[in-house]
């Protein structure tokens, strides 16, 4: 007895073993031992190997494979955006708060329609009161837990429309003589979401750290392509002592050239959505009611009435909807 519990104390759990799905069953992973008294050898597991493999089995009970996967993904996504957008719960506590909130709006979409339904006198169609509520769960929980992710995206996109401004200020500033984080400081205010861009190098160089350093974990996690692009090149330019201006200022250059073939692009995508719009959106329409109209006093097909004039103004005004999906869309992100 007492060289059992000896042998108990001499094992560590070093893995678990993969969950099985036989038909409808799941069979629960198991514990791998090693004996630790043992020698050690390059193969053997650390500590934080052991965490990592028992989160990893937690997450495996929760849900299947695809579904830890996507849970895994939005965990990922979320860390960043909640930092950035000051929050400061955890992933894992923000998408538990997300669902308490789905929840309750569920219930309430759901007794909203059960009334609705009762109210009307439509109580065969009582079985479409839970279905609103599951639909309402999901679209909620989707914008919940999505809001943070949307937020810094469009942080990204207004930082887009300002960068290039920021940067050719920023490059006067230097050429006058003051150096790099002087010029940052002068472009810190005025340009929106840029401005909080390079505020976050500013705040980061103040707290003590390195410039090149501040610039690389800023950028990291920025949102805006043209942001990253250059500072990664003021930091290159930092680290080899080359210079800064002349680096920005080719960035800029490319940027620039970029944004206007962009634009040339989207000019030619506007005259075919618009040979399109004027083709399906107001020829065929009006002139399909007109000749509906005239042929249906002749031949009875079917009768033009309320309920049809009706279902054709909602028909076109789903087509100007989709028109103008298009045209957003389409149009370039510095731009919006």
């Amino acid at each position: 007895m007492a060289d059992k519990k000896k042998s108990e104390v001499n094992k560590q759990i070093v893995g678990f073993t993969k969950p099985k799905k036989i038909l409808f069953f799941t069979i629960k992973p198991k514990p791998i031992y090693r004996d630790v008294s043992a020698v050690t050898t390059p193969g053997q597991a650390t500590s934080a190997e052991v965490n990592t493999a028992a989160e990893q089995v937690e997450a495996g009970i929760e849900g299947g494979p695809k579904a830890r996967r996507v849970n895994e993904q939005l965990r990922k996504r979320l860390a960043p955006a909640l930092v950035e957008c000051g929050i400061t719960l955890s992933p894992e506590g923000y998408i538990k708060a997300c669902k308490r909130k789905a929840g309750v709006i569920a219930g309430v979409v759901f007794v909203a329609s059960l009334v609705a339904i009762l109210y009307l006198g439509m109580s065969n169609l009582i079985i479409l009161a839970p279905l609103i509520g599951i639909t309402g769960y999901m679209m909620s929980y989707s914008a919940l837990s999505l809001q943070p992710i949307n937020k810094v995206k469009a942080m990204g996109k207004r930082a887009e429309n300002d960068i290039l401004f920021a940067a050719r200020d920023m490059i006067v500033s230097m050429r006058s003589g003051l150096p790099l984080f002087n010029a940052m400081a002068t472009v810190s205010v005025g340009y929106g979401s840029a401005s909080k861009e390079f505020e976050k190098i500013i705040d980061r160089v103040q707290l003590g750290m390195s410039m090149d350093q501040a610039i690389e974990e800023v950028s990291e996690k920025s949102q805006s392509p043209t942001f990253k692009r250059l500072m990664l090149q003021a930091s290159t330019s930092i680290k080899v002592g080359s210079d800064v201006v002349s680096a920005i200022q080719e960035v800029i250059n490319d940027v620039s050239q970029e944004r206007i073939i962009e634009l040339r692009r989207y000019g030619q995508k506007l005259n075919a959505i618009a040979m399109f719009y004027m083709l399906f959106g107001v020829i065929f329409p009006s002139m399909g009611l007109a000749v509906a109209s005239i042929m249906s006093t002749f031949i009875s097909f079917f009768p033009i009435n309320n309920n049809t004039l009706i279902i054709a103004a909602i028909g076109i005004g789903f087509l100007q909807f989709v028109f103008l999906k298009m045209v957003s869309s389409s149009r370039p992100s510095f731009s919006t």
